[in-house]
C-alpha cells in the first residue's frame, strides 16, 4: 500500500468532510443539500485509495480506467446540480489543495512513481468529469456528441482547455512541457515557475538556457534532448541545483525529484517531453543535519572513549567501567588493579570480586545503571583480598558510581571512582584524639587559673587596703614606710595580675569579655587614667592630648584598664628619659587613641603574635617589673568587646606606636 493510500484510509472520513465544506463555502450554487453535495465525493476518494495498489499489479491503464469511471459519474451528477465546467474544475483543485496539505501535516514525502501516479488519476478525473458535463449539456440542448476516429469521443474545444487547465494549472506537482532541439518551455504550470523563482512571462517560450541561465553547465538541456530522442524517461532523485531565486537574485542550492518522460501524439511520436517535478530541498538537509549529527556523535563519541582510556591510565584515582546490566569490566585503570590486586578486564563485577556480593556494592551499581542517579559513599568499610586467594582485609574507602550514558540518553554503563582512604581516616583519628586531649588539658589549665586567681583577689585586696592604713600613719620611720611601700607596689602588681588571669579566663571560656556601656566623655576616662599613672611614676613624663567631640558609650572601667595597660607597656619598655604621649581624638564615627613610646623597637617577627595570651614581644628590663604576658591580650579582648580595632606600628627611628579606634555606639 502506497503512503497516500495508507494516509486516505486511516484519514478519509477528515478529508471527505474538509472536501466538502469548502465545496460549499466556495462554489455551489444555492439550493443544493448537504447529502446531494457529498454523493460522488466517496466514490472518488476511494478509488485515489485504490489506484496506488491497482497500479502496481496491473499498470497505469486500470487505474486511471477506474478514476475515468468516477470522473464521469461526477461530471453527470454536477451537470444535475447546475455547476458549471469552471466549478467543476476548481472543486478538483480544491482537492489537490486539501490532499497536499494533508502530506505536508503527516510530513511525508510521495514517491516520484506515486507522485506521477496521482497527477495522471487527478488529471483523469478531472477531464472525463468536464467531458461529461459537455455531454450532459450537449444532450439537453438536443445534440450528440461528436466522435473523432478510432479512438472514441474527443472534447470539443472547450472541452479540451478544460483538460490542460486541469492538467497544469491544479496538478499538485510542478509539471511544465519542453519542445524541440532547443528545449523550449511550451508551457509550465504556476508550481513550476515558483520552483524556478520566476514569473510565467520569463519563462514560457524561452529555451531552457535563456529562461534558466544559471543551470548551464549542469547538462539538463542534454537530458532532455536524449528523451526526446530514444523515448527513455528519465527520473532524477534529490539532484542539486542552484537557481537565482534567492534576494535580488542571489544563488541558492536546491533539491530537487524529477521525471523528464516523452509526450507522443495520437499516433506515437515524440512531440516533447514533459518534465514532473517535486522540491525535496527541507528533506534533504535535515537528513543532512541529522547525518552530520550522527557523524559529530560517533567522532565525539570515540574521542571520549579515547580521552577515557587516557585519562583512567594516568590519573593517580583507581578508575574503573562496568558496561550494561551485568556490570562488564570494561576498563580499569593501572591503580584499579593494583588496589583489588588482579586482573578484572571482560569479567562480571560478581566474577571478578566474589568477597563484594554480600556487601551490598553490586545492588548499588545495579541502583545506579537503572535510575541514573549517581552514589557516593566517604569511608565505607569493605572486606577485600589482596588478590583472588588472599585473606580478607577490611579497609576503607570512597566510592563514586557516575552513570554513563549514550548518546541517545540511554544509560550504557557505570564509571567507578575508587579512593583508598584507610591510612587518611586513621591519622585524621589520631590527630582528632590528640586535639581533644589537647583541649582537655587547656580546658583544666584555665579552670585552674580561673580558680586560683579568684581565690587570691579578696586575701590580696584585704593586704592591700591594710598596707594602705599603715601608710596613712605619721608615727613610721623612713625604713618602715620603704618596706611598706615596696609591699603595697609588690601586693598592686600582684592585684593587676589576679585581674588580668580572670580577664584572660573569662575571654578564653566565655569568648568575649563582657562589658557594660554607660554614655561618657571619652577624654576625661583617659586624663583620669593618666593622672593615675603619672602618681605612681613621678619620675616619668606623661603627655597626654586631646582633640575633638568625645562622648559616646563605652564602659569606662574597661576604657581605663586599656589605657594603662598600654601606657603601662609603653612606660616599662621607653627610656627613662624619654616621654611617653596619648593622644585621643573623636571623629565622626569613632574616636582615636594613641600610645606613643620610644626605645627598643618590637622585633617584626613577634608582631604576628604580639597579642596571644602568655607571650612577651621584648624582655623585662628588671625582675621587679616582670608580668604573665596577659596585658596586650586583654587589650585586644577589651577592643572587641567594643567592636573596635587595635594596630600597632615598632621602628628603631620613630618608636612604638598602638592605635586604638572605638565606635562611638559599639
Amino acid at each position: 500500500m502506497g503512503q497516500l493510500a495508507k494516509l486516505l484510509e486511516e484519514r478519509g472520513e477528515e478529508v471527505l468532510h474538509e472536501w466538502s465544506e469548502r465545496v460549499r463555502q466556495h462554489l455551489t450554487p444555492g439550493g443544493i443539500s448537504r447529502s446531494e453535495l457529498e454523493d460522488p465525493l466517496p466514490s472518488i476518494l476511494r478509488q485515489l485509495g485504490r489506484a496506488p495498489c491497482e497500479g502496481a499489479s496491473e499498470g497505469r491503464s486500470a487505474p486511471g480506467m477506474g478514476m475515468g469511471a468516477v470522473g464521469r459519474e461526477h461530471g453527470a451528477q454536477r451537470f444535475r446540480l447546475g455547476f458549471t465546467p469552471g466549478e467543476l474544475v476548481r472543486e478538483y483543485g480544491l482537492l489537490s489543495d486539501l490532499l497536499l496539505e494533508l502530506l505536508a501535516d503527516e510530513g511525508l514525502q510521495l514517491p516520484l512513481e506515486e507522485v506521477r501516479l496521482l497527477t495522471h488519476l487527478v488529471a483523469t478525473a478531472t477531464t472525463e468529469a468536464v467531458e461529461e458535463h459537455a455531454r450532459q449539456r450537449a444532450r439537453a440542448r438536443g445534440g450528440e456528441p461528436k466522435e473523432q476516429g478510432t479512438h472514441g469521443w474527443r472534447p470539443t474545444g472547450d472541452g479540451e482547455r478544460a483538460r490542460l487547465n486541469a492538467l497544469f494549472l491544479q496538478a499538485p506537482v510542478a509539471i511544465g512541457i519542453v519542445r524541440g532541439p532547443r528545449a523550449v518551455i511550451d508551457l509550465a504550470n504556476p508550481q513550476l515557475c515558483r520552483l524556478c523563482g520566476r514569473r510565467p512571462d520569463q519563462v514560457v517560450g524561452k529555451p531552457l538556457l535563456e529562461a534558466l541561465p544559471e543551470v548551464q553547465g549542469l547538462g539538463l538541456d542534454e537530458l532532455i534532448r536524449e528523451v526526446m530522442t530514444t523515448g527513455v524517461a528519465f527520473v532524477a532523485k534529490e539532484q542539486s541545483v542552484r537557481l537565482a531565486r534567492g534576494t535580488d537574485g542571489a544563488l541558492e542550492t536546491a533539491y530537487f525529484n524529477f521525471v523528464y518522460d516523452a509526450l507522443r501524439d495520437e499516433r506515437g511520436h515524440i512531440e516533447g517531453v514533459i518534465v514532473v517535478a517535486t522540491e525535496v530541498t527541507q528533506g534533504v538537509l535535515a537528513r543532512q543535519q541529522v547525518e552530520a549529527l550522527l557523524q559529530r556523535t560517533q567522532e565525539s563519541e570515540q574521542a571520549r572513549a579515547a580521552m577515557m582510556d587516557a585519562l583512567a591510565a594516568q590519573t593517580l584515582v583507581a578508575v574503573c567501567y562496568l558496561r550494561g546490566p551485568d556490570h562488564v569490566f570494561e576498563t580499569a585503570n593501572p591503580i584499579y588493579r593494583q588496589l583489588v590486586g588482579r586482573d578484572v578486564v571482560g569479567m562480571k563485577a560478581l566474577e571478578a570480586l566474589p568477597e563484594l556480593a554480600s556487601q551490598g556494592f553490586p545492588s548499588n551499581l545495579t541502583r545506579v545503571f537503572q535510575t541514573g542517579v549517581p552514589y557516593m559513599v566517604r569511608a565505607v568499610p569493605v572486606r577485600m583480598a589482596q588478590g583472588r586467594d588472599g585473606p580478607l582485609d577490611e579497609r576503607l574507602f570512597d566510592l563514586i558510581y557516575q552513570p554513563v550514558r549514550s548518546p541517545q540518553g540511554g544509560i550504557d554503563g557505570v564509571l567507578s571512582l575508587v579512593f583508598e582512604v584507610t591510612e587518611q581516616v586513621r591519622l585524621r583519628q589520631e590527630a582528632q584524639r590528640m586535639v581533644k586531649e589537647e583541649r582537655g588539658h587547656r580546658d583544666f589549665e584555665q579552670h585552674l587559673i580561673g580558680i586560683v586567681s579568684h581565690d587570691l583577689r579578696n586575701p590580696l585586696s584585704a593586704i592591700l587596703l591594710g598596707l594602705r592604713q599603715l601608710l596613712r600613719r605619721e608615727d613610721l620611720d623612713a625604713r618602715t614606710v620603704k618596706c611598706l611601700g615596696r609591699l603595697h607596689s609588690s601586693t598592686e602588681r600582684a592585684v593587676r595580675m589576679v585581674r588580668d588571669l580572670l580577664d584572660f579566663t573569662q575571654a578564653r571560656l566565655g569568648g568575649r569579655l563582657k562589658i557594660e556601656r554607660a554614655p561618657m566623655n571619652v577624654h576625661e576616662v583617659i586624663r583620669t587614667a593618666v593622672e593615675e599613672l603619672q602618681a605612681t611614676h613621678p619620675e616619668r613624663a606623661l603627655r597626654l592630648e586631646t582633640r575633638g567631640d568625645g562622648v559616646g558609650k563605652w564602659d569606662g572601667d574597661r576604657l581605663a584598664q586599656l589605657v594603662g595597660n598600654l601606657v603601662g607597656n609603653a612606660l616599662k619598655y621607653s627610656p627613662a628619659g624619654s616621654v611617653v604621649t596619648v593622644r585621643s581624638q573623636g571623629g565622626a564615627e569613632d574616636v582615636r587613641l594613641e600610645v606613643h613610646n620610644l626605645g627598643e623597637p618590637i622585633a617584626a617577627e613577634a608582631l604576628p603574635r604580639l597579642f596571644q595570651p602568655l607571650q612577651r614581644a621584648v624582655g623585662s628590663p628588671d625582675m621587679a617589673s616582670r608580668s604573665v604576658g596577659l596585658g596586650l591580650y586583654i587589650v585586644e579582648q577589651i577592643v572587641r568587646a567594643h567592636a573596635g580595632s587595635i594596630q600597632v606600628n615598632s621602628t628603631p627611628l620613630e618608636g612604638t606606636l598602638f592605635v586604638v579606634r572605638l565606635p562611638r555606639e559599639g
